[in-house]
């Protein structure tokens, strides 16, 4: 990724050494705002010229803007390296909750901004009682923590994640081709034959770029050309019937042929790739945004009130007639903020409670 650094109302973008240096672009953070190349007048959409090593960009600005790089001397077709949003200037909070950010080209961008967090927790100083201050990187932690735990909670994904199946056979490489790996799914004729479908282990499902019927040797059938996709459920639907032992499909024969049609579930496989979670930040429902939101704000909530207030529940102070009492919600069992995680936490169980199956299935079994 890009890297760019704000120095007051100016910019610091850091450059890999290159021959020829870079195309430099840079947009704002209005609403459809163009990318402008660095020319000779500055970024002013003009005839491009190189950018090399650490670029200043002391055009005065306040807001947010972003940087994208490439090889000067590349066709047009050639791959751009993003920077993300930084703030310039004297620019006020940035969050959904202000209604002035979206996810930046080239990143899923953030589902909760540092500054929606304190939305949160707002008329709270983020300050301790020995004067340290939570900083932005600090309460992006938090954040992504919230993120990972509701997605367990829920059983979802909400993150886009690239998962490829069985991807180290197939040479690919963590990080540039998948996020993630999976094994390939079980053929089970009964299964089949009742369902007539597979459930993916990650939900919601964005798209489905591969689903193939496999055997020992490799491939047998592309089978998602006959495949509906429920996305929300991640649940892949065959419109036609699967192979079964009387077909002359070869490829099943091979994978069957020795040990007869009661060996098809140990010999036959699905190999499926896709993409779940949501396109970007953006897309994400806004009360599913919340409900990160609240839990950020509950592990928040119980370190900052102890950097407040930590220890004793209530103090007096009297001196010659007169007297002072002091009392807070903060005992053996209470943090200084209860109330408010407790109102909280109610909020989060509700939606938890209320929305798990929206996502997922109704899980039965039998003895």
């Amino acid at each position: 990724m890009l890297k760019a650094y704000s120095v007051q109302t100016s910019a610091l973008v850091h450059l890999p050494g290159m021959e020829g240096g870079h195309r430099l672009e840079r947009r704002d953070g209005g609403k459809d705002a163009p990318w402008l190349a660095l020319a000779a007048q500055g970024f002013s959409g003009g005839d491009a010229i190189p950018a090399h090593g650490a670029f200043l960009d002391e055009s005065p600005m306040d807001g947010i803007c972003q940087y994208r790089a490439r090889p000067f001397a590349s066709d047009s077709d050639g791959a751009w390296d993003y920077s993300p949003w930084m703030r310039r200037g004297h620019a006020g909070p940035v969050g959904y909750m202000h209604g002035n950010y979206r996810a930046p080209e080239g990143s899923w961008g953030e589902i909760l901004t540092a500054d929606d967090l304190r939305g949160y927790l707002w008329g709270v100083d983020f300050r301790a009682s020995n004067g340290d201050s939570y900083s932005d990187d600090a309460i992006r932690f938090f954040i992504e923590a919230a993120l990972q735990e509701v997605e367990r909670l829920l059983n979802i994904t909400i993150r886009k994640t690239r998962v490829r199946s069985e991807p180290d056979r197939r040479g690919l490489e963590k990080g540039v081709d998948y996020d993630d790996a999976e094994s390939l799914y079980v053929f089970r004729r009964e299964r089949m034959r009742r369902r007539g479908m597979i459930k993916t282990k990650k939900r919601p499902v964005l798209s489905v770029s591969r689903l193939d019927l496999s055997g020992p040797r490799g491939p047998i059938a592309a089978l998602l050309p006959r495949t509906t996709v429920d996305k929300t459920k991640g649940l892949l639907r065959f419109v036609s019937g699967m192979p079964g032992p009387s077909d002359t499909t070869r490829g099943v024969e091979a994978a069957i042929g020795m040990h007869g049609p009661d060996a098809m579930a140990r010999n036959l496989f699905y190999a499926i790739d896709y993409d779940a979670g949501f396109e970007t930040s953006d897309d994400v429902p806004m009360d599913l945004r919340e409900l990160v939101g609240k839990k950020a704000a509950v592990s928040l909530m119980n370190i900052i009130g102890r950097g407040l207030m930590a220890g004793f529940s209530s103090s007096s102070l009297s001196m010659d007639g007169v007297s002072e009492s002091f009392s807070s919600t903060q005992c053996a069992t209470s943090a200084f903020y209860g109330a408010d995680i407790k109102e909280y936490k109610d909020d989060i169980e509700k939606y938890i409670a209320e929305n798990r199956m929206k996502f997922g299935h109704v899980v039965l079994g039998c003895l």
